[in-house]
Formats: structure tokens, C-alpha cells, sequence
């Protein structure tokens, strides 16, 4: 007997198959679009702040560099926390290993959409991929998101109240009144990118069209949290953040200055938060200007801490996109995008 074929078996289940959704790939022009950025922001530092690239130059030439190749391992590490918490945030098992490579993927897709963007798409299609709607996958995202913010304003309120190291950043530090201008002009800049995004027909219907998405299918995902779930959302995004704030202070340490880990976990936090407000792709010149901002406020001289922070970036937002494009390339072969 000839099996019957599989349209006419999607005909008398009754419904068709859900539409996946569709992820916007990685282009020549959108990589072009990151590097053109990439400039502006740097003749923007160089300009505002009248750095010495050349003493920057020699900073990295001095850098210790075993203590770089430890920063860079420790940069690799948050995205196995980021799992986690993605774990956590699902209301079906799946395997941890896509888990992991969905974290590798989504850097590599960062350098075509702002950073959230890239995982909300992503994720959509991920989940999708495993039996879920798409009103359930945003709530996943949702849940992972809003767990990565408690973790973090209560981490920052916490070492705040409780920290004095905190409390005592060098703001006489004259170069400070430069780097707040840089960080003003990225703001506005990256402020009106997002209101020109967002009153765009196409991206105003896809943001309406998730909110819906959203509370219609989001409930369950709510509803089957448990402990364990909660314990893996906070315990992988706060392993996520003691990771990264380690990695920005081990780069810092190979340029010659220590600082807190305590100040280095309100940095990260502080910059994270901001970035993750503008719809810049990887929060390029934000996160840049953040850190730098920073870490001179924490003692650190000018020229090593834009040095500390250009390997930082390269060991977090530049190198992963490389491994994150065989990740993906995982991810579709298994089926799991």
C-alpha cells in the first residue's frame, strides 16, 4: 500500500505547520555596517578624548601577555552559564549541548542585529524548532531577560550598599568630563538609531505582532516555573556576569593595574544595562566608551584602560562570531534551527 503523503497527512491533522521564523543572516553589508561604525566611534574617542594612540600602542606591546591568553579563556566561559539560564528559562528539557552552541550562534548573528534582537530571532527559531510557539519562545526570551535584570540590579544595589570600594572612584580623574562627553554623544547617536528603527513600518508590525505573540502564548512558560528552573535563570545569569566582570579585570591586570573585582562587577553591570537599552549591533562605541569610562574612574590610567578594553571586546564581541559561525552551522545540520 502506498503510504499517504505528507501534505495530505497535514490536511486531515487539521491546522498547517506554523511559519518558523525567518532569521536574517550575517551579510558582506552588514559586517561592512559594524566596521564603518567601529571607525566613527573611534575617531569619535580619539577626537573627544584626545587619546595617544601610540601610547596606547605601548601598552599593548607591554602587555603581560599570559595573563591576556587567561583573559581570553575566561572570556569564552559566561556563554556555558548563559546556557544555563536559557535551561532554566525552558518549560521542556533539551539537551545542553545546542543549548551552549545557541550562545555561540547568537554572537555570530550580533554582528548583524543589535545584541537582544539577535537572541529574541534566534531564540524564536530555536524553540520553534523544538515544538513551541512563537508566543512561548518570546516568553522564554522574556524570562531570561527579566532574570538577567534582577540578577543584576540586585548585585548592583547589593555591592553599592555593602561595598565602600564602590563608593570611592576617582571622579577628580581630569579626563573624566572627556569620557562623559563620549558616552553623551553614543547615547544620542545610538538614541536615534533606535527611534528611526522602531518607527519603520516593518519593525513597528514585527514589535506589535510579538507583544501579542507574547501574552497569548507566554502564560505557560510562566506558570511551569519551579525551583529548579528559577535556580538555573539566576544562578547562569549571575555566573554569567562574576564571569565576564573576571575577564575584564584579568585584561586589566595584564596592562599593569589591578582593580577591585567588586568595582569590576558595577562596571560590567552598569555598561550591560545601557547597552542592552540602545539598539546599537553588539553595543559597539557604548560598551567601548563604558568600560573606558570606568575603569579610568577606578584608578586605572587612561591610555591602559582603552587598551584593557580593546582586548576585552576582541576576547568577547570580535573573536566569538568566528567559532559562533560553525555553532550555527551545527545548529541547522541537527535541525535545531
Amino acid at each position: 500500500m502506498t503510504p499517504p503523503d505528507d501534505d495530505g497527512a497535514t490536511e486531515r491533522a487539521g491546522p498547517s505547520a506554523r511559519a518558523l521564523e525567518r532569521l536574517r543572516r550575517v551579510s558582506v553589508w552588514s559586517v561592512l555596517q559594524v566596521v564603518i561604525l567601529l571607525l566613527a566611534v573611534t575617531f569619535l574617542i580619539r577626537t573627544v578624548t584626545g587619546l595617544d594612540f601610540q601610547e596606547i600602542a605601548d601598552q599593548l606591546r607591554d602587555t603581560t601577555w599570559w595573563l591576556a591568553l587567561l583573559g581570553l579563556v575566561v572570556a569564552q566561559l559566561p556563554r556555558f552559564a548563559q546556557a544555563l539560564s536559557t535551561l532554566g528559562a525552558s518549560p521542556t528539557p533539551i539537551p545542553y549541548r545546542p543549548l551552549y552552541l545557541l550562545q555561540l550562534a547568537q554572537s555570530y548573528l550580533g554582528l548583524a542585529v543589535p545584541s537582544s534582537a539577535a537572541r529574541i530571532a534566534m531564540g524564536v527559531r530555536f524553540f520553534q524548532k523544538q515544538g513551541l510557539s512563537s508566543g512561548a519562545a518570546l516568553a522564554i526570551g522574556g524570562l531570561d531577560g527579566v532574570s538577567g535584570f534582577v540578577v543584576e540590579a540586585t548585585l548592583l544595589l547589593g555591592l553599592l550598599l555593602f561595598t565602600p570600594q564602590t563608593l570611592h572612584f576617582d571622579l577628580d580623574a581630569a579626563s573624566l568630563p572627556d569620557w562623559g562627553t563620549v558616552l553623551r554623544w553614543l547615547v544620542v547617536l545610538a538614541i536615534v538609531i533606535g527611534i528611526v528603527s522602531i518607527l519603520l513600518p516593518d519593525h513597528r508590525r514585527r514589535l506589535t505582532g510579538w507583544a501579542r505573540n507574547l501574552l497569548a502564548d507566554g502564560s505557560d512558560t510562566l506558570r511551569g516555573l519551579s525551583a529548579r528552573r528559577v535556580g538555573l535563570l539566576l544562578g547562569g545569569n549571575l555566573g554569567s556576569t562574576l564571569l565576564f566582570a573576571a575577564a575584564l579585570g584579568i585584561f586589566a591586570r595584564a596592562l599593569g593595574t589591578s582593580v577591585s573585582y567588586s568595582d569590576l562587577v558595577v562596571i560590567i553591570i552598569s555598561v550591560s544595562l545601557l547597552a542592552g537599552l540602545l539598539p546599537v549591533p553588539g553595543g559597539i562605541g557604548v560598551v567601548e566608551g563604558g568600560l573606558t569610562f570606568g575603569l579610568v574612574a577606578a584608578g586605572m590610567p587612561e591610555e591602559a584602560a582603552f587598551a584593557a578594553v580593546i582586548l576585552y571586546r576582541i576576547a568577547t564581541f570580535y573573536l566569538p562570531p568566528l567559532w559562533g559561525f560553525f555553532a550555527l552551522r551545527s545548529l541547522q545540520r541537527s535541525d535545531h534551527l
